[in-house]
């Protein structure tokens, strides 16, 4: 500890400058600046240190760790290819280079292989897989359906058997986390839960709906929210206008299918489309809008007609 200070603030300052310049206008699924995220993880590093003492270096780099931990995964850039002035930076490299999921890899096999290298890194590396979790175990976005959301706490189940070891404060944050985390239901805006079985999209004076329970549903609301976003930007069209919760969609049970009886299908998306000749065979077709609208055309059958 120098100065008798927990960590170093020009560290924290020139590890955060960089995370915020890297991540930009990127946002959390819930919509927030990336940095609550950011903030909200080496938050609960800084704070796990009252409860389990780590030397002043070893605090410095779980800290800027927990900054830059999704810098390699979520960013153009590489931790490794920038010229930080941070202490101890070949650590901290090594340590995010293991915080980062290998995009080779089948999906279902990067959490195990991240967690593999984790093992081999100090448990102040380590730890920072927890509080990343910790802080993603909030209440899970509007547009997850309840097979994502088993998945996610049961990788968050793997994480706590795995590095739960490294420290024992958040261990037990995130044992409680776990344990508190709603699989089945979501809560709507008066903090009531509800089965949400279909998402709502409004379009116009109608409405799109997803049955959330079909195998395509997250890669075709992904893909339907995308290409809304680009068309909007690059083409002024918008698919699904904004509600008064400044959302465009929202989730319902079966039981209020009803108050949605004027439903859209692939028609209409189509019709928005060739509004602007977006769907010409005769000339260039805009690679991204083919790219997103192809995975819509794949998942049509999740749409509730």
């Amino acid at each position: 500890m120098k100065n008798n200070e927990f960590y170093s603030i020009e560290n924290y300052k020139e590890a955060f400058s960089f995370a915020l310049q890297a991540h930009g206008k990127q946002e959390t699924p819930n919509g927030l600046p990336y940095s609550f995220h950011i903030v909200s993880v080496t938050n609960e590093i800084i704070n796990s240190l009252f409860f389990q003492k780590f030397s002043f270096d070893e605090a410095n780099i779980a800290i800027a760790c927990a900054l830059l931990h999704d810098i390699n995964e979520d960013t153009p850039y590489k931790v490794s290819n920038c010229l930080l002035n941070l202490e101890n930076i070949k650590i901290i490299e090594k340590g995010v280079e293991a915080l980062t999921k290998n995009s080779s890899l089948p999906k279902q096999e990067q959490m195990q292989d991240s967690l593999n290298r984790l093992k081999k890194q100090p448990v102040y590396v380590q730890m920072v897989k927890l509080a990343d979790r910790i802080t993603n175990l909030d209440p899970a976005p509007l547009f997850w359906n309840k097979e994502k959301r088993k998945k996610y706490v049961d990788e968050a189940k793997l994480i706590l058997d795995t590095l739960g070891d490294s420290n024992l404060y958040l261990a037990d944050k995130l044992q409680q986390k776990i344990q508190n985390y709603k699989i089945d239901t979501v809560m709507d805006k008066f903090d009531n839960d509800i089965s949400d079985d279909y998402l709502v999209f409004y379009a116009e004076d109608s409405y799109l709906l997803l049955d959330k329970n079909h195998s395509n549903y997250l890669t075709t609301f992904k893909a339907l929210n995308r290409l809304n976003s680009y068309l909007k930007k690059e083409y002024n069209i918008e698919l699904f206008r904004v509600n008064l919760t400044n959302d465009y969609f929202k989730n319902i049970e079966s039981k209020d299918l009803n108050k949605y009886e004027k439903r859209v299908s692939m028609g209409y998306i189509v019709q928005k489309l060739n509004e602007k000749d977006l769907l010409n065979l005769n000339k260039q077709i805009d690679n991204i809008v083919e790219k997103y609208i192809t995975t819509v055309f794949e998942g049509e059958k999740c749409f509730f007609i």
